[in-house]
Order: C-alpha cells, then sequence, then structure tokens
C-alpha cells in the first residue's frame, strides 16, 4: 500500500497516522526476531525503526518530487531505507559487543601511517579505502546540504556508507581475523563508519535502536 503525498498539488497525511502505521508494522518484524525481550523495549525499538524509516523515506526525494510513500518499501531493511541505515549501525555495534570491546573507546588513533599503507596495498585495500573515504565524506556533505538545503544529498550519503559497510562486513570475518594488526585495522575501519553514520542519521532526526 502506498499513499501519494505532495505539497504543491495539496495531498498531505498526518505524520501521526504514519508513524503509528509503521510501529505497528515493525512491532510484528520485531516480535518474531526478539521474541525474549519485554514487551516495552519491543515497542521502542519498532518506534525508532518506524521513525527511521518515515524521516529516511521523505529526506531521500529531493525537495520538488511528488512522493508516494510506500509502507513497505520505507519498513524494508534492504535498499534505499532508513532501516537499511540503522541496521548497519546494529550490525557493527555486534562486532563490539561479541569481542568484548566498546566501540566509543576503541583506540582508532593507534593505526599508523603505515597500517594504513600495509592494509590498503593488499587485495581488499581499495574497497576498505573507499569506505573509509566516504565515512570521511560526512562533514562535507552536511554543508553541502546546509548550503542547499536539500537534504536529500544526506540520505543518499547514509545510504552509500551503509551500503559499502555491508560489502564489507560479508567480506571480513574480523573477529576471526589471525593476524592480530590486521584485525586491530579492520575494527578500527568499523568504529569510524559506525560513528560516521550515527551521526549522519542523528542529523536527519534518526535515532538507531539497539537491535533490529
Amino acid at each position: 500500500a502506498y499513499i501519494e503525498v505532495s505539497g504543491r498539488k495539496g495531498f498531505g497525511v498526518k505524520a501521526d497516522d504514519l508513524i503509528d502505521t509503521l510501529t505497528f508494522n515493525a512491532q510484528n518484524e520485531v516480535n518474531n526476531r526478539h521474541p525474549k525481550l519485554n514487551a516495552s523495549e519491543r515497542i521502542d525499538i519498532a518506534h525508532k525503526i518506524a521513525i527511521g524509516a518515515l524521516r529516511y523515506f521523505m529526506l531521500k526525494f529531493t525537495k520538488p518530487s511528488v512522493i508516494a510513500f510506500d509502507f513497505k518499501e520505507a519498513l524494508s531493511f534492504e535498499g534505499e531505507t532508513g532501516p537499511y541505515a540503522q541496521y548497519a549501525v546494529v550490525r557493527a555495534t555486534n562486532i563490539f559487543r561479541k569481542g568484548g570491546l566498546d566501540p566509543e573507546t576503541f583506540d582508532r588513533n593507534s593505526i599508523t601511517p603505515e597500517d594504513f599503507a600495509k592494509y590498503f596495498s593488499e587485495q581488499s585495500g581499495t574497497e576498505i579505502w573507499e569506505l573509509w573515504l566516504t565515512a570521511a565524506q560526512t562533514a562535507y556533505v552536511v554543508d553541502q546540504c546546509v548550503a542547499t538545503t536539500e537534504p536529500a544529498y544526506l540520505a543518499k550519503h547514509a545510504f552509500q556508507l551503509a551500503q559499502l559497510f555491508n560489502y564489507f562486513y560479508h567480506r571480513h570475518p574480523i573477529l576471526t581475523e589471525a593476524d592480530e594488526g590486521r584485525k586491530k585495522f579492520l575494527l578500527a575501519t568499523v568504529a569510524v563508519v559506525r560513528r560516521e553514520l550515527i551521526r549522519t542519521l542523528a542529523v536527519l532526526g534518526i535515532s538507531v535502536p539497539p537491535v533490529m
């Protein structure tokens, strides 16, 4: 089901009504994935997913667009959606949780220029370099959005960063990496991407639930 939204045409819908429907639909998925969580936790997670879905869907279109709001598409964990970007952060956080590490205090500064040169020169170095480069562009994209009053650029940045991270995530078994130096470099990559994705989503008004 979808709803057409266009201020120019006078087509509108109450945001609260959209959020209620999205929360209800998201809660069904959360209940299936996390039945052991208590009801209030599941509702809170579903609400965060719903807010992320709505905000991202509305902001990913450039200003003149007529928006056909699709509930199923907005809540999808795949594709250019808020939940897709949120889930990338959850995945990154889970890597640290499973490793008994704190992503907020992980020492990224211990990675030396020599480490960067070594690991970027590997066969997979180009894709990891692209991930670091995209993460480093967050502040620039925010400034671009402010200058143009066009948040769609930032929504696109969140998607691109999440997409690159998910490719990286499936390609590198980080916690089982035997080379401790490389493992630390991969964890630093995860920490940087996680930080920049959280920052990007926060500017869009989207918070990330602890699990999804």
